[in-house]
């Protein structure tokens, strides 16, 4: 007997995509049988995943110490672009790719083996979530639940587009598939154990807004960075035509100052030669006269 929303996640989101209809169809009916119409309603509507979103819930249920590793380097890459070390960034840069590459293919396999075929297009879209969650915290988080929906992308700046990713959000039962037994819990504890679990939600949903202004506070330092180091290299561009000016202003005076003396002694030259040229003039004459 289904007593939880989470129980019925967990079965939905565990089975193939093709069994996915009937399936809620049945844990619906179960519901109502129980008397529970809230809940049979709730299930109800609990979303079909793509087989990209399958896959990968697939995936964080079946691998997870290959999935652990990855997000290992998920944390490195993003340490290294919080502290903005240019040099790891390169590295893990190229790194990445060959990762995303790899654990894609892990993903695609590990569907192959349980019956569901993964093609291109859907593993293009188990790449994009991988690269999401390299992106993002929260990104992982959601997909830790085992319960996407859809999936995710990174458009290359600020956050990934988490809202409807999973099959229940925060303001409902906390999603913990990862590191739950999967069990339910007894009929006697449901309503609190229920009660503690939207707490942990309403905790986690805090946290999620405020981590979210922490990443766009870090954003927003990061693009003050680049500008300032822009303008940096202007203004260094900028002092040295300057210097340069300077030091051509100098050849310039120095040239000024030769060429004016050198006019000077020309000046003098020349008054020089026409006084004897009158004088030329002058004795001239008077030879003429006295003749």
């Amino acid at each position: 007997m289904i007593l939880h929303l989470r129980a019925a996640v967990q079965q939905l989101y565990a089975a193939l995509p093709g069994r996915f209809t009937a399936l809620r169809a049945e844990l619906v009916a179960e519901a109502k049988a129980g008397g529970d119409a809230a809940l049979a309603t709730q299930i109800g509507k609990l979303r079909k995943p793509t087989v990209a979103a399958w896959a990968m819930n697939h995936f964080v249920r079946t691998h997870p110490d290959d999935l652990a590793e990855f997000r290992k380097f998920a944390e490195l890459l993003r340490e290294a672009q919080r502290t903005l070390d240019a040099d790891q960034l390169r590295a893990l840069g190229r790194e990445r790719v060959r990762r995303v590459d790899a654990v894609g293919l892990q993903v695609a396999a590990a569907a192959e083996d349980a019956g569901q075929s993964v093609g291109a297009g859907a593993l293009a879209e188990v790449h994009e979530t991988l690269v999401a969650l390299i992106a993002d915290e929260e990104a992982e988080k959601k997909i830790l639940t085992g319960a996407l929906v859809k999936a995710l992308s990174y458009s290359g700046f600020g956050s990934v587009d988490i809202e409807d990713a999973v099959a229940i959000e925060d303001d409902e039962p906390a999603l913990t598939l990862i590191e739950g037994d999967g069990g339910q819990p007894p009929a006697d504890d449901a309503a609190a154990v229920d009660l503690e679990e939207r707490r942990r939600a309403k905790r986690a949903a805090q946290r999620s807004r405020l981590v979210g202004a922490l990443q766009t506070a870090r954003d927003k330092t990061r693009d003050a960075d680049r500008q300032v180091a822009v303008l940096t290299a202007r203004r260094e561009e900028v002092t040295e035509g300057i210097a340069d000016l300077e030091r051509r202003l100098v050849t310039a005076r120095e040239r000024l100052a030769k060429v004016s003396a050198e006019l000077e002694v020309a000046t003098s030259e020349r008054e020089r030669r026409e006084a004897a040229e009158s004088a030329a003039e002058e004795a001239l004459a008077e030879h003429d006269t006295d003749s």
